[in-house]
C-alpha cells in the first residue's frame, strides 16, 4: 500500500470513519445481492481519492474509473490503484498509464457504467445537462454540493441512492467539534484516565494469568493493557457519532418515506428546534 502523505494526516482522521464507510457497506451488496465485486468511479483528486480507495472502500470494490482535473483514467476490468497513483506521482498525470483509456474531458468519467459513483471534486458536477447520463446506482457526495437540486430530484425519482454531503462529509466538523472541546479544557483527551485504565487492565490480566496457569509475554501484556492514545479516542468518538448519524438518517428516511438528503435535513432541523425550545433564546 502506498504511504499516506503527511499533509493529509488530518484528512485521514476526517474521512476514514466518515458516513461513507457505513453507508457504502450497508448499500453496496444490496446493489447486486451477492459478494461480486462492485465497480466504482471517482472524480476528484488527490487527497479524497487516495483515502477513499486505500482506506474507505470495501475490499470487494473494483475501481474502474478515477479522475483528475486534466484527465480521467478508465478501465472496465479494473485499475491497479497503487500503480496509477505511483505513475501520477512520477509523471504528474494519469496520461500514459498502462492500457487505461484516457478521457480528455474528466467529468465524462461519471457517465460510464458503474455501481458506485463518488463525485469528490467541485460543486455542481451533476446537473440537468448530464444527470440523465449517470448510470451509477449509488452516488456518494464527497465534494460539497456536487449535485444540483434539480439533478438530485431526477436521480431520486430514478431510484438511485444518493448519500448527501450533509451526512457523508460530517466527519470533518465532528473532529473540529472535538478539537473545540479540547481547547475549552486545555487538557488532551485521555490524560486523566489513561493510566487508570492501564492499571485496571493490568490487575484483570494478573487474575486471568493466575487462573489460566500461563504468563503473558511482555509484548502481549503491553498490547492488552495499552491505554487509549488521543488519536484513538478521536477515532472512537468519530465512529460512534457517524454511526449514530447514519442510523438516524436511515430511520427517518424509512419513517418519512423520503430520500437521505431530506431525512438528514429533517433530523438537523428537529435538533435545532429542540435546543431552541429547551434553551429559550440563549443561543439565538
Amino acid at each position: 500500500m502506498l504511504p499516506l502523505f503527511p499533509s493529509i494526516a488530518l484528512f485521514q482522521i476526517v474521512w476514514r470513519l466518515s458516513g461513507l464507510k457505513l453507508q457504502l457497506q450497508t448499500h453496496v451488496f444490496a446493489v447486486k445481492g451477492n459478494n461480486a465485486p462492485n465497480s466504482v468511479s471517482i472524480l476528484g483528486m488527490f487527497v479524497a481519492n487516495l483515502l477513499y480507495v486505500l482506506v474507505i472502500l470495501p475490499r470487494s470494490a473494483k475501481i474502474i474509473g478515477i479522475g483528475e482535473h486534466d484527465v480521467s483514467a478508465y478501465d472496465a476490468n479494473g485499475l491497479d490503484i497503487e500503480a496509477i497513483f505511483k505513475h501520477r506521482a512520477e509523471k504528474g498525470t494519469f496520461r500514459g498509464f498502462g492500457n487505461a483509456e484516457m478521457l480528455e474531458d474528466p467529468i465524462k468519467i461519471m457517465e460510464r457504467e458503474c455501481d458506485i459513483l463518488i463525485p469528490a471534486a467541485l460543486e455542481r458536477q451533476i446537473g440537468l445537462k448530464n444527470v440523465k447520463n449517470i448510470k451509477a446506482k449509488i452516488i456518494g457526495e464527497a465534494a460539497n454540493g456536487p449535485i444540483t437540486p434539480a439533478a438530485h430530484e431526477y436521480l431520486v425519482a430514478q431510484g438511485k441512492v444518493v448519500i448527501p454531503d450533509l451526512l457523508l462529509n460530517a466527519g470533518g466538523v465532528t473532529v473540529s467539534y472535538f478539537e473545540w472541546l479540547k481547547n475549552l479544557s486545555h487538557v488532551r483527551f485521555g490524560r486523566m484516565s489513561r493510566k487508570w485504565e492501564e492499571a485496571g487492565k493490568s490487575k484483570l490480566l494478573t487474575l486471568v494469568e493466575q487462573n489460566a496457569g500461563r504468563q503473558l509475554t511482555p509484548q502481549e501484556r503491553r498490547a492488552v493493557i495499552h491505554g487509549a492514545e488521543e488519536h484513538e479516542l478521536v477515532y472512537s468518538g468519530l465512529e460512534d457519532t457517524m454511526i449514530g448519524a447514519c442510523e438516524e438518517t436511515r430511520a427517518t428516511a424509512a419513517l418519512k418515506k423520503t430520500d437521505f438528503r431530506t431525512a438528514a435535513l429533517v433530523n438537523a432541523i428537529q435538533k435545532i428546534a429542540t435546543v431552541t425550545e429547551q434553551s429559550g433564546k440563549m443561543f439565538i
